[in-house]
């Protein structure tokens, strides 16, 4: 994120906004406009940092799984009594990529070619796709968003098919981002195609390791490629690094979270997560969380709390979501933090999939993420030598290795990105999460490890959703994603 982002925002409002705001792209096929592929760029930029970090995905789904954050009112989707409607954003998602196949087309034009353009809409076809088969698993990914080309029944590929695709996608970005061109409309990076092309390698960086404990091999020589030529692959390297949107002091462009809690109420620390901040005196602490208003005492809620037990609290025994999150109406949406980058790389070199010091990445990562939320270089000192952060095999009551201390460091980094912390704790069991003790679904011991595919996409797509229902149980259980190789969960 650069402070050229809000310029650009604002020439994107101002360039192209009609008096209802942003330019759409949905318009009368009869009379359709040549959209300008900046104008798609800044359209799909604001729009799936809405769709994917707004209350409804992240508040009320993603990072209720992960045990971040709780509903403290309206609870049923913390209990997974979900709404269609949410889970309708699989056409969200499928139509973002359908823009971003229109600006390929357009930089791919023989007479005014831009590889630099393309090479961007490949990014972030590939971090949609990443996150849409993480979450409904088997996906349309070498046939989808084909529409305009006659392919109007797409069949679904596995993850093994999509991973192997996202790697290739997003090596050929970092060689397109280096050719010549221009990137236009760009509200999340600037316009700097170095920025692009390390948001690219340290994306590759994200998928291999979500793999790792299902190929081991590719994954490691991905990242012992990336890692081991900074010059061809570069990658985040500091916190000024940091891949997100900022938004504006201006309605409706408005940070998700500040616009919700202007008329509600609803969402409150999860107990899970406040806890191990307390528990490891994390200096974060007042970041993420302001004290309950009652009391001022960090406290937290159980995600998905019974019904029956919702009477034994009151919602301001309850801290909320800390100014950094929620009180700003310009504050950022994260797409990808530097601090995700040094605990891959601690985590590969730990596991031998890299050569490199684990220890001096893990202690960087945990660095990065603390200065990222002001800590005081003493407090990161102080906190790196508690016994349950400290870099010491089966150190501390939690009684974690130094790999869990890994896991258990990157789940606290990620916050308020729901579907990287859901992702991860479905891969590494780090925390140990259970499921909500108020959801309908009985039998289950750890939080959803998917979505059901939408119910229009039983009737668009007839016969395809269909071949991968029996990996669905309960809607939001069943089989494990591809990668998800822990035992004795359901």
């Amino acid at each position: 994120m650069k402070k050229l982002t809000y310029i650009l925002f604002l020439i994107g409002i101002l360039s192209f906004g009609c008096t209802e705001g942003w330019v759409d792209l949905n318009e009368d096929p009869n009379n359709a406009t040549d959209v300008p592929a900046g104008t798609i760029l800044t359209y799909v930029e604001r729009a799936a940092s809405e769709t994917l970090w707004d209350v409804w995905w992240t508040g009320n789904n993603t990072s209720s799984y992960a045990n971040h954050i709780s509903k403290i009112q309206y609870i049923d989707e913390s209990r997974y009594v979900e709404r269609e409607t949410i889970i309708q954003r699989w056409g969200t998602l499928m139509t973002y990529q359908t823009d971003l196949k229109k600006i390929i087309k357009k930089a791919q034009d023989e007479e005014d070619p831009n590889p630099q353009m393309e090479g961007v809409a490949k990014v972030l076809s590939a971090f949609l796709y990443h996150i849409m088969t993480d979450t409904w698993k088997a996906i349309p990914f070498t046939q989808g968003a084909q529409g305009e080309d006659g392919v109007m029944a797409p069949a679904y590929d596995d993850q093994p098919t999509v991973y192997s695709g996202l790697l290739d996608m997003l090596d050929e970005a970092n060689t397109l981002l280096q050719q010549e061109g221009n990137i236009e409309g760009d509200i999340l990076n600037g316009g700097e195609a170095m920025l692009w092309r390390k948001f690219a390698n340290s994306l590759r960086l994200r998928v291999a390791i979500r793999m790792s404990n299902v190929d081991p091999t590719t994954a490691g020589n991905v990242i012992s490629t990336i890692l081991g030529n900074s010059s061809a692959y570069p990658i985040l390297e500091s916190n000024a690094d940091m891949i997100a949107l900022q938004w504006t002091e201006s309605d409706p462009y408005r940070e998700p979270f500040f616009e919700d809690q202007l008329t509600r109420d609803d969402h409150g620390m999860c107990e899970t997560f406040i806890n191990a901040l307390l528990h490891t005196g994390d200096p974060r602490i007042s970041e993420y969380a302001h004290p309950a208003p009652v009391d001022s005492v960090y406290r937290g809620l159980v995600a998905g709390i019974a019904e029956e037990d919702e009477g034994s609290f009151q919602i301001n025994q309850i801290s909320r979501i800390g100014t950094r999150y929620r009180d700003n109406p310009d504050n950022l949406t994260y797409w990808m933090r530097y601090a995700e980058i040094e605990f891959i790389k601690a985590e590969a070199y730990e596991r031998n999939l890299a050569t490199g010091d684990a220890q001096a990445a893990y202690e960087a990562g945990v660095t990065a993420s603390c200065e990222e939320h002001d800590v005081a270089p003493g407090q990161i000192i102080a906190y790196l030598s508690d016994p349950n952060v400290a870099w010491d095999d089966n150190t501390g009551d939690y009684g974690y290795t130094n790999l869990e201390k890994i896991y258990f460091q990157k789940w606290i980094s990620l916050f308020k990105q729901g579907h990287e912390a859901w992702a991860e704790t479905r891969r590494t069991d780090i925390p140990q999460l259970n499921a909500a003790p108020g959801s309908p679904y009985s039998g289950h011991n750890r939080p959803p490890f998917r979505w059901p595919y939408p119910t229009y996409e039983y009737n668009l797509n007839p016969g395809v959703p269909e071949q991968w229902d029996g990996e669905i149980v309960d809607r939001f259980w069943g089989d494990q994603m591809w990668w998800d190789t822990r035992t004795g969960v359901n």
